[in-house]
């Protein structure tokens, strides 16, 4: 695997990481709306799986793309032999396009699926 500014700054290792991240924050999520809901806490606090929801979407979204947004702005990647600085100012900025670009997707899909989970136990309750 090979660094591509504005495409791809991690490789499998790293992928992994990002995926652990998505399915831990979707169970995180999945826990809090069942503590809501056996708990009977107000249905005001579903708002909050938006937190969880956007982690989520990060880690799923960098898995996806094998590409981190964190990564992007350390100004660093590691497709494989260790964590390398970028010294090319046009693939930095290539980077950090792309972590604004997925860092917008990953917010979008976290509110979204906090609409549906507050639209869901609210036509369930």
């Amino acid at each position: 695997m090979e660094y591509q500014p504005g495409v791809c700054n991690i490789g499998p290792t790293q992928q992994r990481r990002r995926l652990l991240l998505g399915v831990g924050s979707l169970a995180l999520a999945a826990a809090f709306v069942a503590a809501v809901v056996s708990l009977a806490w107000p249905q005001w606090s579903l708002i909050l799986t938006v937190f969880p929801l956007y982690g989520a979407a990060m880690g799923g979204l960098q898995y996806r793309e094998r590409f981190c947004i964190g990564f992007a702005g350390m100004g660093v990647f590691d497709v494989g032999g260790g964590t390398s600085e970028i010294q090319n100012e046009a693939a930095l900025a290539a980077d950090r396009k792309k972590a604004v670009k997925l860092n917008a997707k990953a917010m979008a899909i976290g509110a979204a699926g906090t609409v549906a989970v507050y639209a869901g136990v609210a036509f369930l309750l």
